[in-house]
Formats: structure tokens, C-alpha cells, sequence
């Protein structure tokens, strides 16, 4: 029933913050869910969305970008962890992504990468 209750929560959730079909599909796994649930929970969906770029790239354009990276997540850990700009500023205009590794977890930037990444087609 628990379960239950949570993919119903999940999917509540995603179709609140405009995911499309293709987030949809994902939803009834836990972790996906888990994932969005995070980064919702610590703003990244203000600026990234799963497949509309908003401020930030769309996720699935990171996801094909860094596909066939060996170390795509050990990077784009890092890479939310620091902050940065520079690799996107065709999509952000040279807006800068804050750093996140003093408000959110290595292991919830860990997941929320894991997510990113699962998106490759």
C-alpha cells in the first residue's frame, strides 16, 4: 500500500512539474522517482528540466552529450558539486550554475546524476 501510495506521490509530482511522456515512463521506478523527488526538493528543476531547457540545459541533451564519456558521472558530479559554466553557454547564455556541494548530499548529486545519465537513448 506504502508503495502504492509513493508511485501515485511520484507521478503527481512529475506531471506538477511539467515532465513529458518520456519521465513518465520512468516513473513507476523507484529511483527515478527518488531522484526528481531530490532534485526538485533542492531546486535544480528552477532551471533544468528533463527534456526542455530552461535555464540549464534539458537533461536528456547532458544525458546524449556525455553518452559515450568513461567518466561522464564521476564528472558531472563534480561538476554540480563546483558549479561552473562554459560547456552549455549556447543554451544559458553564460549563466553560471551554482555550486551544490555544501547544500545537497554526495549521494543525492550522486543519484540525480545516476538519473541524468539513465536518460541516454
Amino acid at each position: 500500500m506504502v508503495r502504492v501510495f509513493f508511485i501515485i506521490f511520484a507521478i503527481c509530482g512529475l506531471i506538477a512539474c511539467g515532465v513529458d511522456d518520456t519521465t513518465m515512463k520512468i516513473a513507476g521506478d523507484k529511483n527515478a522517482a527518488s531522484a526528481l523527488s531530490i532534485a526538485r526538493a533542492n531546486g535544480c528543476m528552477n532551471c533544468h528540466n528533463v527534456n526542455n531547457s530552461i535555464i540549464g540545459p534539458a537533461w536528456s541533451l547532458v544525458s546524449e552529450r556525455y553518452k559515450d564519456s568513461p567518466d561522464a558521472r564521476a564528472y558531472l558530479i563534480e561538476k554540480v558539486k563546483l558549479g561552473g559554466n562554459g560547456a552549455w553557454n549556447d543554451i544559458t547564455g553564460g549563466a553560471k550554475m551554482p555550486p551544490h556541494e555544501k547544500r545537497v548530499s554526495h549521494a543525492h548529486i550522486a543519484q540525480i546524476v545516476d538519473f541524468i545519465l539513465a536518460l541516454k537513448k
